[in-house]
């Protein structure tokens, strides 16, 4: 394989890998706009509620959305959006089986607010708690005398005693806490399934929209010698700036958070006089803490609303950075005219079978479809295999002058 071709080759991937980022963008926005993973958890909390106990069935929907709306995990600014399209944006999108578990607890105790008696499904999940795996309340039942025996005159300490025993008897957390793992397997399944799917969507949009023909693209190259030499320059910058889309997917980067504080303070210098330089988190959970630890203990009666507005401010900066993301992909990592001139008129002019063109503007969707990881892989491999190749052609240029001049 001569130099010339491992050119091409890497000219036409890198203009794949461009539109890839692309297409890898606009899958991100959507998953953050149809909170894809937070609805995927919530599937997955439903599943493991029926499947620890058949008898929450009826409530299970509306358990996981009270464990996923629960402040402790909760990551969204739509506080007072419960229900419909935006109660999506609330659900937690991770959460731990330590942290399920505390807050199924905590939802299952008695309610002071309650006036008119507990909610269905706050009753059939107490009445689940209750429920205890026989062999753990039989080694209960044969505790509870000896723990008597211990406290004789404090009938208090007692209870305080077995109430912390009785949640190692208790059916619904042992069942949670042996399915867990399995779950989030499955959640993570469909979630990379949906994301593959509007992977492919964007593919053959993108592809048709951009009227991208890999078999002229590759023509063109091919031939185009001053073309080819521009892509394969861009080559580099074109690695690096796949390597930073795809390690922050929808710019949730440890450095957002912290720049969303820091621009929070700098918005209002009076109110937050005086703090330190914001550092040591890397998650809105981790900001929030920083905000409480170093502005709410003074402050306690302002603390939900700047926590709100910090809320707000990472929502901004989680959409100006794709769309920063998606500008620079397309202007400036991208040696090449995306958008043919002129443009077809009208769009579908040349989208025939019996033209090549539609062929080629397939194959370019299915290739667009393996994914920007795939294409960022191979672009990096073939880059990192030319100055190997091209040493390679020098050296046997070199031998055979000097084997003409012998």
């Amino acid at each position: 394989m001569s130099l010339e071709h491992i050119d091409t080759i890497i000219a036409f991937v890198a203009v794949i890998t461009g539109v890839s980022l692309l297409v890898t963008t606009l899958t991100q926005c959507v998953s953050a706009f149809l909170g894809l993973r937070g609805t995927n958890l919530f599937w997955g909390i439903k599943t493991l509620l029926v499947n620890a106990d058949p008898a929450l069935e009826k409530h299970a929907t509306v358990i996981a959305r009270q464990i996923l709306h629960h402040p402790l995990i909760s990551d969204s600014t739509l506080s007072g959006h419960s229900h419909g399209f935006f109660g999506r944006w609330k659900y937690a999108s991770a959460i731990r089986k330590e942290e399920l578990l505390q807050i199924v607890r905590m939802l299952g105790r008695p309610d002071d607010a309650e006036t008119h008696g507990p909610e269905a499904w706050r009753t059939a999940l107490r009445n689940a708690m209750d429920r205890l795996v026989p062999a753990e309340g039989e080694k209960l039942m044969l505790v509870l005398p000896e723990i008597k025996k211990l406290f004789p005159d404090d009938p208090a300490k007692v209870e305080l005693v077995m109430a912390q025993l009785i949640p190692t008897a208790e059916r619904l957390t042992a069942e949670l806490d042996g399915w867990f793992h399995s779950v989030m397997d499955r959640v993570s399944q469909r979630f990379a399934m949906h994301t593959r799917c509007w992977t492919i969507v964007f593919s053959v949009i993108v592809a048709f929209l951009l009227q991208l023909d890999a078999f002229k693209l590759f023509t063109t190259l091919s031939t185009d010698a001053d073309l080819r030499a521009r892509l394969t320059a861009s080559a580099d910058a074109l690695t690096q700036k796949a390597g930073q889309i795809l390690a922050t997917p929808a710019g949730s980067g440890a450095d957002l958070y912290i720049s969303a504080m820091k621009q929070l303070i700098a918005s209002n210098p009076d109110s937050f006089k005086g703090l330190p330089e914001p550092a040591g988190f890397s998650t809105l959970a981790g900001g929030e803490q920083w905000l409480m630890t170093q502005f709410g203990t003074a402050h306690p009666a302002d603390l939900e609303r700047w926590r709100q507005a910090y809320e707000g401010q990472v929502s901004r900066l989680t959409l100006q950075s794709a769309v920063q993301n998606l500008n620079a992909t397309v202007k400036g990592q991208l040696a090449y005219q995306l958008l043919p001139d002129p443009y077809p008129s009208p769009i579908y002019r040349d989208w025939v079978f019996a033209k090549r063109t539609l062929w080629g503007i397939l194959a370019s969707a299915a290739l667009l479809s393996l994914g920007a990881p795939f294409w960022f892989n191979l672009l990096k491999t073939m880059s990192n295999l030319r100055p190997t190749l091209a040493n390679k052609v020098t050296q046997e240029r070199q031998d055979s002058e000097a084997d003409n001049q012998s």
